[in-house]
């Protein structure tokens, strides 16, 4: 046996050795080319502006064969898309060198040379970072009106220069907009959510987002109506990263995402009974969480609202289509969701609820008692758990200067302090130790007209924040101030960081980073 194997393996060998090798072992050079880093080098990223900024890559080439270039090549400059268009290419240029303006939309795009040895059709080729800006990308879109009520949409913009851009709204269908209330931009780069909301006392419409056109009026279903309609008021709108959005609109809520291709469907603040849905009314602002934002696995996907007509917090989860009561556990006696068991038994009217990065996210609703008119600070910090949050304590507004003429609130990301404005005068209140309100800042001849705490731009995190200011009868009376807060636990302090003016009454600010 052993005999027979070896003598297969010997037949196997002289087989072998009887064909013939033709194989083509007459090899040529390539004409390796290399793309120097000049113009590539692994730190560099292009930040261009759109029909402003030229762009100019002059690469360091060597080839192999050719040190003088006298060969047949093929150039190619390419821009792919990677965030809004992702993977559509867009060719600048078709020379070794590229030099245009730069006409390509707002987008974070890879740019990548090819050159093409078009004697051995071998191709090489090496790619950079280009981010593409207009100068409608990155600012803050400020909503403004005249002392006739007539809205004028101006935006500061900070792609690069800071520059102040005045009536950005192109209006092709004349759409009058009067009584401004909130404007407010989607950031996310899903398609169907390129929009800007202008908010008015009267109604509601979207633009395009990239050049603020094609304004269409929103029309939603109203239970009470049974049915479709417009003049749809938005007092609220919240949408964290990537994830659905919340919209109040006439004291329902409503809730926006991919499902529904950005349409809106039937409101979710009901509670489902055995008997059918039981819709209620709900203050017209949002608590949530923006703390874990940054990063996309973090956010939490979790609203909570005030139900004006039971006086108790509520709240909608991930995923849900309805609301459900905020519950009290048995060993917290901080206060309770249900403000009827705190003040039986009317409970406490809604009066606002302000965000901040405080404390890993705190939110605060301000209630004020309808029997004695004293008014209460609620705050609690949205967990990732359904129906969960960290209740952080009730405090009784006491030594707050004119709080109750005040219709602006803020609060500090780092100490939490209150902000608030009444008249031309800006107070500051620590309500956490009970002592007095300190005046901030005080505006002779103007008006506080608008405060905006930045938990959203890139400074998030510096404790920032802006405040409008309005001199009556003077058509661009308007001024928009930039402060920040010093982070000391012992006293509140500001600091000015800039000023603009030359606006209108500005009533409300976005901001904007697509």
């Amino acid at each position: 046996m052993k005999y027979n194997a070896y003598l297969l393996v010997f037949c196997m060998l002289l087989l072998s050795s009887c064909f013939k090798d033709k194989g083509n072992y007459d090899y040529t050079d390539i004409n390796d080319i290399t793309i120097g880093d000049k113009g590539f080098a692994a730190d560099t990223i292009y930040n261009v502006r759109a029909n402003v900024d030229r762009l100019t890559i002059t690469p360091e080439l060597n080839f192999s064969l050719d040190p003088e270039e006298k060969g047949s090549y093929k150039y190619e400059w390419v821009a792919v898309g990677t965030q809004k268009y992702p993977g559509e290419r867009f060719v600048l240029g078709n020379e070794r060198n590229l030099d245009c303006i730069i006409t390509l939309p707002a987008e974070a795009f890879t740019l990548y040379l090819k050159i093409t040895d078009q004697n051995t059709n071998v191709v090489f080729s090496k790619s950079v970072e280009l981010n593409v800006s207009t100068s409608y990308t990155k600012g803050w879109i400020l909503a403004c009106e005249d002392d006739a009520g007539n809205v004028r949409v101006d935006m500061l913009s900070i792609s690069r220069d800071t520059l102040h851009l005045k009536n950005i709204l192109t209006n092709s269908s004349n759409v009058p907009h009067k009584d401004i209330n909130l404007i407010w931009v989607d950031n996310s780069p899903e398609l169907y959510e390129e929009q800007v909301y202008v908010c008015t006392a009267h109604n509601t419409f979207r633009y395009g987002r990239d050049e603020f056109d094609q304004p269409t009026e929103l029309t939603i279903f109203d239970p009470d109506q049974k049915g479709y309609r417009n003049n749809i008021v938005i007092t609220d709108i919240q949408k964290l990263k990537d994830k659905r959005g919340m919209f109040l609109a006439d004291g329902k809520a409503y809730v926006l995402s991919s499902s529904n291709e950005g349409e809106f469907g039937n409101p979710v603040s009901y509670y489902e009974e055995e008997s059918g849905y039981k819709y209620f009314n709900i203050g017209d602002k949002i608590a949530c969480n923006r703390s874990g934002e940054d990063i996309s696995a973090a956010v939490i996907d979790q609203f909570i609202l005030y139900n004006t007509d039971d006086k108790r917090f509520t709240y909608l989860r991930t995923l849900a289509n309805s609301m459900k009561d905020m519950a009290d556990s048995d060993s917290d006696n901080t206060f309770s969701w249900n403000t009827k068991k705190d003040f039986a038994p009317d409970g406490l009217d809604f009066v606002t609820t302000i965000n901040s990065l405080f404390g890993s996210g705190q939110s605060a609703t301000l209630l004020k008692n309808p029997v004695d008119g004293k008014l209460y600070l609620y705050t609690y910090t949205i967990t990732r758990t359904g129906g969960s949050a960290t209740k952080g304590g009730k405090y009784m507004v006491s030594g707050a200067t004119n709080i109750d003429q005040s219709e602006l609130f803020s609060l500090t990301n780092r100490q939490g302090y209150l902000i608030y404005a009444a008249g031309n005068t800006l107070y500051g209140y620590n309500f956490r130790n009970g002592s007095a309100a300190v005046e901030l800042r005080s505006f002779p001849g103007e008006k506080i007209t608008a405060i905006f705490n930045d938990i959203i731009s890139d400074q998030k995190d510096q404790d920032f924040f802006y405040i409008a200011t309005y001199k009556e009868g003077q058509e661009n009376g308007g001024t928009l101030r930039k402060y920040q807060v010093i982070d000391s636990a012992d006293k509140i302090e500001i600091i000015d960081q800039e000023t603009w003016g030359d606006f209108s009454r500005i009533k409300n600010i976005a901001f904007k980073q697509f």
